[in-house]
């Protein structure tokens, strides 16, 4: 359970830190990162719906550095980066975290102290870890050549096994920590349609200490949505799946690009499609881009394209997404109504990231291909 890095209880890790950052005020962040030397270091908040570098600091010769953050900072989730690596924290100014690690194995050598929360957050990574691990270590296994159907079926089961045990320990955890903010990560893993009661109370022992942050306010509002939709189509009032079964056409999509170009996903018949609902502020979709990004420059001179319809609400996250994570498809769309998103709704997603493959007929092929099961389906249709 990666939650995206974002991401257990007070457990402190154990790491002597180093004499510059030993007795710093409350409210700076320090410690030593080996390979960072002279490397920049930024903090990073979230200001309206996106994240924001607001501070940042050089490390030493050795690796050491001492961040005092120009604001005081409320009680929220913040992000220290330097290259390519970061670690959430969740602090406020009546904390001095400290972080021990070396930028080469950046997430096994990382160390926290001095901050509860960060601490909590932390510590749930790591026991999630060891799931996150063997469904990658299935998932290959199920791709691999010459696998027969029956020990795909057994490895398949395997994996619905060592989800379940996830599912399992989270509830566990939950079950103990509802009233560290770490648990708005944590739900996510969740089904609000059988978890509600485990939804209801993170919202209640949290609506205090985090009911200003956006991560809260976006979780609560996505979940009562998601309810209120899935209530409706069990009234009729949203698509069925049969409308978008496998075999059916693909119902049309005609929205806007960022330079208000309509976009069509007819206008793509003759290839294969895959339409990829995402969002720039869900986590999920982005750790899943640079599968996409890879399948698209595989097969893209084969005739495979991706039509991605964003449920983003504004225009800056979404192009600033697009761009970090290097989505170099023309074919980006969104009407920037959340999840109130027309396509969305024709389509019937209740969660993101959600696929949909076509084929060069515009006819539904199935839903949700991600990672190596994406690129497993592509190398069937075009014969490498």
């Amino acid at each position: 359970m990666n939650l995206n890095k974002y991401i257990p209880v007070g457990i402190v890790i154990g790491i002597t830190i180093t004499a510059c950052s030993a007795n710093q005020p409350k409210g700076t962040i320090s410690g030593k990162i080996d390979g960072a030397q002279g490397k920049t270091i930024y903090l990073e908040s979230f200001i309206n719906n996106r994240s924001v570098r607001t501070d940042s600091t050089v490390a030493g010769a050795d690796g050491s550095f001492v961040l005092a953050p120009s604001r005081n900072l409320e009680l929220n989730f913040y992000r220290l980066l330097v290259d390519d690596e970061f670690v959430t924290l969740i602090t406020d100014s009546t904390e001095s975290p400290e972080i021990t690690a070396n930028l080469e194995d950046f997430t096994k050598s990382l160390h926290l102290s001095g901050s509860l929360e960060s601490e909590t957050l932390h510590e749930l990574e790591l026991k999630s870890e060891p799931f996150d691990n063997k469904d990658v270590e299935l998932k290959k296994k199920m791709t691999a050549p010459g696998i027969t159907p029956e020990e795909k079926n057994m490895l398949n089961q395997e994996l619905i096994t060592n989800r379940k045990a996830r599912t399992d320990y989270i509830k566990s955890w939950l079950e103990t920590h509802s009233t560290s903010p770490a648990a708005l990560l944590a739900i996510q893993h969740l089904d609000p349609r059988t978890d509600m009661v485990l939804f209801n109370r993170v919202f209640a022992d949290l609506e205090k200490p985090m009911g200003h942050s956006i991560l809260y306010k976006g979780i609560k509002q996505q979940v009562q949505m998601f309810i209120s939709k899935d209530k409706g189509a069990d009234q009729g009032g949203a698509p069925s799946a049969s409308n978008i079964a496998p075999g059916k056409p693909a119902p049309e999509i005609a929205l806007s690009d960022p330079k208000g170009k309509t976009r069509k996903l007819s206008d793509l018949k003759g290839k294969t499609v895959l339409i990829d609902f995402w969002a720039s502020w869900c986590g999920p979709c982005r750790r899943e881009n640079p599968n996409v990004v890879k399948a698209y420059q595989k097969y893209n001179k084969d005739g495979f394209e991706v039509f991605s319809v964003s449920l983003d609400k504004a225009k800056d996250p979404w192009l600033k997404a697009i761009a970090d994570d290097g989505l170099i498809w023309p074919n980006h769309v969104s009407d920037l109504k959340w999840w109130d998103s027309e396509a969305a709704d024709l389509y019937g997603v209740r969660s993101i990231p959600f696929t949909v493959l076509v084929d060069k007929d515009g006819n539904i092929i199935g839903h949700n291909f991600r990672g190596s099961m994406l690129e497993e389906k592509l190398k069937a249709i075009y014969g490498h």
